[in-house]
């Protein structure tokens, strides 16, 4: 559906790769609100997620926590820090009850040392991290708007089809609160429920059994087909 990969999703491993984990891998279910790793961890293990949702998590010393980003179905972390074996800076926490697949550090080098082709696409989906997230800080600094931040918000979890729900309308696959999402987009909670309401009352996006479904309308502006259209965030790249 979406060619669309931002710092808020990244992009998916290749199937080679995910096959190769879930073979390989210990598999584990972690309850929302589990932490899976802390800042601070010396990480010894490439995550993929399966099904459900984690996020990188920034703690402050007061005790609060915003989300920087998310991991979602299809998508991996830890792979770039069990290489680097340095202390990782965020925390991972699970927002959705998640099956994930682990790799040691040592299998993941092992395979990767046998099989050439999986190693090269290994380090593919690490610096396709990279260049995600450079490309997105790049993207921040010339939007001038909350709404263009929403709306970029909602672009970068639209790619998964499996949510469209017939032609008009799409589902989003996981409905965060107000404060969740402003906390991603950087902006107040109160600017958030502002945007929403106005969405709401224009028949843009409704509510339906805690779900949260995006018009094709507000998909088909001008604006967002620029965003998908701008090769930055390309996985073809």
């Amino acid at each position: 559906m979406f060619m669309f990969y931002s710092a808020f999703t990244g992009q998916p491993i290749s199937d080679r790769f995910a096959n190769y984990v879930k073979c390989n891998g210990i598999e584990a279910e972690f309850k929302k609100g589990t932490t899976i790793l802390n800042e601070g961890d010396i990480v010894q293990h490439m995550f993929y997620v399966n099904e459900g949702w984690v996020a990188y998590c920034l703690d402050n010393p007061n005790g609060d926590s915003r989300i920087a980003s998310l991991v979602g179905p299809g998508r991996s972390f830890g792979t770039g820090s069990a290489f680097d074996q340095l202390p990782i800076p965020v925390n991972l926490r699970v927002i959705q009850k998640c099956k994930i697949y682990m790799l040691t550090r040592k299998d993941l080098i092992q395979a990767m040392k046998e099989d050439i082709t999986l190693g090269i696409e290994v380090i593919s989906n690490v610096n396709a991290r990279c260049r995600t997230l450079l490309g997105s800080v790049n993207f921040f600094s010339n939007l001038a708007t909350p709404e263009e931040r929403i709306i970029y918000y909602f672009l970068s979890l639209l790619h998964f089809s499996k949510y469209k729900e017939a032609m008009d309308w799409y589902e989003l696959p996981i409905n965060l609160s107000h404060t969740q999402i402003g906390q991603i987009i950087g902006t107040s909670r109160v600017t958030v429920c502002q945007i929403f309401n106005n969405y709401k009352a224009e028949g843009k996006i409704k509510f339906s059994k805690q779900k949260l479904f995006i018009s094709h309308e507000l998909i088909s502006h001008k604006y967002c087909k620029s965003l998908l259209d701008n090769s930055t965030f390309s996985p073809h790249i």
